[in-house]
């Protein structure tokens, strides 16, 4: 009976806002006008329309022809020959891992300041996830410490590229070749990125791509993997072809996502109607979290290997028609913050000259970044938390996912330093502008240099 309910309001509110776009800004204006850097950023007017549209055609949530034009076009567009679409970035993973025949005395490498859902992937495979450092201004893996990290049981390497910043590929793909390491790229945050113009997933062994709520494009959950080696990709189409699909229910709360959370960003400081009414809908798992908590702990949820299904496929395929639009959006804000707040004390990231950026979000190092989350928050700013811990999010069971603390010392001074802005389209000028404010009134200090 509530999701029923539930329905019914967001499809009424989804029809006025498809009718009547200015609703969406007029209900905003109603209420304290707040700036997100999460709850679904990339969602637009006609995404909502288009979510509404699929929930009320039940018979386009499961199977259909989305996901293999969703392959087909991924592939065009990378490059590469062949592409496998699963139900989450963390199940590409997966799949990629557990098709190379790991052992529970392999390693695999990959970055501290990262998300549990990496090295959660590895130890479903079966083997042993080893943290290599960052370096200091990228937040990305350093070279000189994986050097260090690599031994005789290491079997392959993550590289990631935190916030749509590409790390140094080439430096890294030497070391792994040096050591015969299979090599995967984290492209969850860098859709459209280039490192010395040449796309990002196009480097390693194989890659894969998370289309989660607030990555570059979104679905809600959905990714993609990507190889030219056709022998994995053999290994990979049989595992694909063995899983089933999600259950109807989850993809429906999928479907929900979008349109709840256009309700919710309304509401979000009306009398904490927004605030409450997210985690009344999460409590009865009327919409799905980003990480379940049972992840904290090493735990496998449900919607792990399973296919990719075609309502969210729908969703994918739309929004990556506005890619190059988001990405554009995303370095013009960037630009902005690049401007503005270089004569402040604080840290900002630099542009590189052989890598193109498409700036995720903007990370910037501070030494109190809990005090200006609270302070921004009293701002009607919700400033972005990636990474306030090593292993993301805050509460991971670091015995679980076998991280030891002081292991990575400059990942975890980064991750108790680091703020990231938003980019995303929601945001206009007047919103950077209005964070550019805070900023320059807020008692900001740069942090001590990482050694």
């Amino acid at each position: 009976m509530l999701d029923r309910s539930l329905c019914s309001l967001v499809i009424i509110v989804g029809i006025e806002i498809k009718n009547n776009p200015t609703t969406l800004t007029s209900l905003t204006i109603l209420t304290t006008i707040m700036i997100f850097t999460s709850l679904s950023p990339n969602t637009e007017a006609d995404d909502i329309f288009l979510a509404l549209k699929i929930l009320i055609s039940p018979w386009l949530w499961v199977k259909g022809r989305a996901v293999k034009e969703l392959e087909n076009t991924f592939k065009q567009w990378l490059g590469v020959k062949y592409v496998f679409a699963f139900s989450s970035g963390r199940t590409c993973l997966y799949v990629i891992l557990s098709s190379l025949g790991l052992s529970k005395n392999d390693e695999v490498l990959l970055q501290a300041y990262t998300c549990v859902a990496v090295p959660n992937s590895i130890i479903w495979a079966g083997a042993k996830p080893v943290y290599v450092d960052c370096e200091e201004t990228i937040f990305n893996m350093s070279v000189e410490d994986l050097k260090k990290k690599i031994t005789p049981k290491s079997k392959a390497l993550i590289i990631q590229h935190t916030f749509g910043r590409p790390t140094k590929i080439d430096q890294l793909m030497a070391a792994a070749k040096e050591n015969n390491l299979f090599v995967i790229e984290d492209c969850a945050h860098s859709l459209g990125a280039e490192y010395q113009e040449k796309k990002v997933g196009t480097f390693g062994d194989a890659s894969f791509f998370s289309f989660g709520r607030d990555k570059v494009i979104s679905s809600v959950f959905g990714g993609l993997l990507t190889t030219n080696n056709r022998e994995l990709a053999e290994k990979i189409e049989a595992r694909q072809n063995s899983f089933e699909y999600p259950s109807r229910l989850w993809v429906m709360r999928q479907l929900l996502h979008p349109p709840v959370m256009a309700l919710v960003k309304l509401t979000y400081n009306f009398f904490y109607l927004g605030k409450i009414f997210l985690e009344v809908l999460k409590r009865l798992s009327i919409i799905s979290r980003a990480v379940e908590p049972t992840e904290k702990e090493g735990g496998r949820p449900p919607f792990v290997l399973k296919k990719m299904p075609n309502g969210l496929a729908l969703l994918a395929l739309y929004q990556f028609q506005k890619l190059d639009r988001f990405n554009a959006h995303r370095r013009k804000i960037a630009k902005l913050y690049d401007k503005e707040l270089k004569q402040l004390d604080i840290i900002l990231p630099q542009e590189k000259k052989d890598s193109f950026r498409i700036y995720l979000r903007y990370p910037i190092q501070v030494n109190n970044p809990k005090m200006i989350l609270r302070a921004a928050k009293k701002e009607g700013i919700e400033l972005g938390d990636w990474y306030s811990s090593p292993i993301a999010p805050q509460g991971v069971n670091y015995e679980k996912v076998f991280y030891k603390l002081g292991s990575c010392p400059v990942a975890e001074k980064l991750s108790g330093q680091s703020l990231n802005l938003p980019t995303h389209i929601q945001i206009k000028e007047k919103d950077a502008l209005r964070i550019i404010k805070f900023f320059r009134s807020a008692n900001v200090k740069t942090p001590d240099i990482l050694i």
